[in-house]
């Protein structure tokens, strides 16, 4: 029977009694209730903590991302002010070499009068070839990056070469770098990605079709 069911409730020592049963009760409860706010606590304290250097590293991140921005735009914008000064400097080159050509055109009409209007057209037209070779082609330097504009312009100035990757890398990296099959596999991967842009022809050797190797898309009109 319980303390304070029917007759035993009007006994003082019983409620006493049950009222001492229901304070430890409550002070059992209460501690309960403190470890697990400890726990709860300590719990948040562990995750303020995590925020935090999740937060300190996506800020790092950011900085790190900003400055690769930056430095990116910095390169581009080098390379294509490398590309306007060599498409500068073959313009200039072309316009003397048209100049020297006509130079010598005047002379030859002077020492010769009688020669034929289409004989002076002839010795004054520079060869369709050479025109081709000093062109420079223009495109965009993010479509190709530093490191296509670098090897298209190497290739370009010499048109006329076979261009191989084991040329390709005497030119970028030297020759200690020839040996190094890395650099060879950087070069050919280089090159057919220009191949796959349209700026070079890929042709394989007469004598050894295994062989392959690389040149400028022909100009329209070259021979």
């Amino acid at each position: 029977m319980h303390p304070t069911d029917g007759a035993a409730a009007a006994d003082p020592n019983w409620v006493v009694a049950d009222m001492d049963v229901l304070i430890h009760q409550c002070h059992s409860k209460e501690a309960e209730c403190d470890v697990q706010l400890a726990r709860l606590v300590s719990g948040v304290a562990v995750l303020n903590s995590e925020i935090g250097v999740v937060r300190s590293q996506r800020q790092e991140t950011v900085g790190t991302r900003e400055e690769a921005e930056r430095v990116r735009e910095i390169l581009l914008s080098a390379a294509r002010a490398g590309v306007a000064l060599r498409s500068g400097q073959r313009q200039g080159t072309a316009r003397s070499a048209d100049a020297a050509d006509s130079g010598r055109e005047d002379t030859a009409s002077g020492a010769d009068a009688s020669a034929s209007p289409t004989e002076k057209e002839t010795a004054g037209t520079p060869p369709v070839q050479e025109s081709a070779h000093a062109a420079t082609v223009d495109v965009p330097a993010a479509q190709l990056g530093p490191r296509g504009i670098q090897v298209l312009q190497i290739i370009n100035d010499a048109p006329s070469q076979q261009w191989t990757p084991k040329l390709l890398v005497a030119q970028l990296e030297g020759q200690e770098a020839v040996a190094d099959q890395k650099a060879h596999n950087r070069a050919r991967a280089v090159l057919d990605a220009l191949v796959k842009k349209g700026f070079l022809v890929k042709k394989y050797q007469d004598d050894n079709p295994q062989r392959c190797y690389f040149i400028p898309v022909p100009t329209e009109g070259a021979v």
